[in-house]
């Protein structure tokens, strides 16, 4: 059974709060082909980028919402985003339309607050870092097969991390 937009939210922020990740130290093979592929544009937004406090969605000040009424981090609002983003590049590429550049908003993720500040960690930034790199060969080839590769790095930091939304994402797959 497919989830509900109304139900996503709930699950992504239920995920953010239980996730479940690789310690700091563990090696992630995907690390140093992501680093490669990221070059020196992803300097002020990466895991040793400091986060700023009070600022919104950071701890003690959660993005208030009707979708949450306790609360959004930071990167819960932003993978709202990026769903709302793979929507609408989806329906432009099968309409053969230009479509947006991801990468620019999508590398935010490096860099923004999680609801749990120690899930931030190198474990987390290697599947971000994967997932970016899907992002760029989107945005350089539009295509069904990138789409879905963008689809595919999303399961596969859910996966490790946060199952709950797996079902949703998977839906979210072109066909």
């Amino acid at each position: 059974m497919r989830l509900s937009l109304f139900a996503l939210p709930f699950f992504l922020t239920a995920c953010a709060q239980e996730a479940s990740v690789a310690p700091k130290d563990a090696p992630l093979a995907a690390d140093a082909t992501a680093a490669a592929n990221a070059g020196a544009d992803d300097a002020d937004c990466n895991l040793s980028t400091p986060l700023v406090p009070g600022i919104p969605g950071s701890p003690g000040h959660l993005v208030q919402s009707t979708r949450n009424p306790n609360g959004d981090s930071e990167l819960s609002v932003l993978m709202r985003q990026f769903v709302d983003d793979l929507r609408e590049v989806r329906t432009l590429v099968e309409a053969k339309q230009p479509v947006k550049k991801l990468w620019p908003v999508h590398r935010k993720m490096r860099c923004a607050w999680p609801t749990k500040p120690e899930e931030r960690n190198a474990g987390f930034d290697g599947r971000a870092q994967g997932y970016l790199a899907a992002v760029r060969a989107f945005d350089e080839a539009p295509s069904q097969s990138s789409y879905n590769g963008m689809i595919a790095g999303c399961i596969s930091c859910h996966s490790v991390s946060c199952g709950g939304p797996l079902e949703f994402i998977g839906g979210m797959k072109w066909e």
